[in-house]
């Protein structure tokens, strides 16, 4: 490899051809020569044959899958919550995530309530810069709602496209009904991928604190189906009311799944995360 800084035209070009594969698509798999140049797949197909030149590593895939990266669009890392933080950061993180084949992670900045979402973007683009080991991007929390200005000023010139909002944690990060109404309102104008953390942050918060119950136990015993079932469909109605395309991440129970199946099939615009325990 030319070493850094040398101008682009004088950079040895990068080439690796993968031989014999079986290539995984979505839409079928196929023995076929996989031609890269520079990073950027050129050519996929039987019997490829480059021009000859220095530089080019020939792979033999014979008997091999050969499966483009993985996406892995919700990650948490080294991310600071209720005093503790999450153990991997962005270079045990995404080094873990290399060697399983996930070649670009979407994590998440989640500002505090009354805090600025573009420093808090900023915040964990400083954390991942020096640290990543692959593709990286930024989802945004609105965890309060202050104006519309900084997540244009995100979507327009730092590359986001995509916004949370929390129906959970309530005095943290939970936003009421009338601000998951502005937000996705305001996603739909930006054209920005509304998502939603479904559970009732009301409910869990006053069923558990009525109790006395405040250790990690409360956890499971104030989230029973219904209440992530109830959220989705809530969610759902306050998103298709501003006509505005919803994910809900991480969805959890069958009770919630068959909420968005439903609307699903009503033609209302949204989407399930992977059946996970996630923040």
């Amino acid at each position: 490899l030319s070493p850094p800084g040398m101008p682009p035209q004088t950079r040895a070009r990068q080439r690796l051809l993968i031989k014999g594969g079986k290539v995984v698509n979505d839409d079928l798999s196929v023995v076929a020569d996989v031609y890269v140049e520079d990073g950027v797949v050129q050519q996929v197909g039987p019997n490829l044959n480059p021009e000859p030149s220095t530089g080019l590593v020939v792979l033999d895939a014979t008997n091999k899958l050969v499966i483009p990266g993985g996406i892995d669009t919700h990650t948490h890392m080294e991310f600071p919550f209720m005093g503790s933080r999450s153990k991997d950061d962005f270079y045990t993180g995404t080094k873990a995530a290399i060697a399983g084949g996930t070649t670009m992670i979407i994590d998440f900045a989640i500002p505090q309530k009354g805090c600025s979402l573009t420093e808090a973007f900023d915040t964990w683009k400083s954390w991942a810069d020096p640290k990543v080991c692959c593709d990286y991007s930024l989802h945004v929390a609105v965890t309060w709602w202050s104006n519309k200005q900084e997540m244009e000023t995100l979507v327009q010139n730092k590359g986001v496209n995509s916004f949370k909002m929390f129906m959970a944690y309530k005095d943290i990060y939970m936003v009421n009904d009338g601000e998951l109404y502005e937000a996705f309102s305001f996603c739909k104008e930006l054209g920005a991928v509304a998502q939603v953390h479904a559970e009732n942050g009301e409910l869990i918060a006053q069923k558990m604190l009525a109790m006395g119950i405040t250790g990690p136990e409360g956890h499971e015993l104030c989230r029973p189906e219904e209440v992530e079932a109830e959220a989705t469909q809530r969610a759902i109605t306050i998103a298709n009311a501003v006509n505005c395309p919803l994910y809900v991440v991480h969805v959890m129970s069958k009770s919630s799944a068959k909420v968005i199946s439903n609307a699903r099939r009503e033609g209302k615009s949204c989407i399930q995360g992977a059946l996970s325990p996630h923040l």
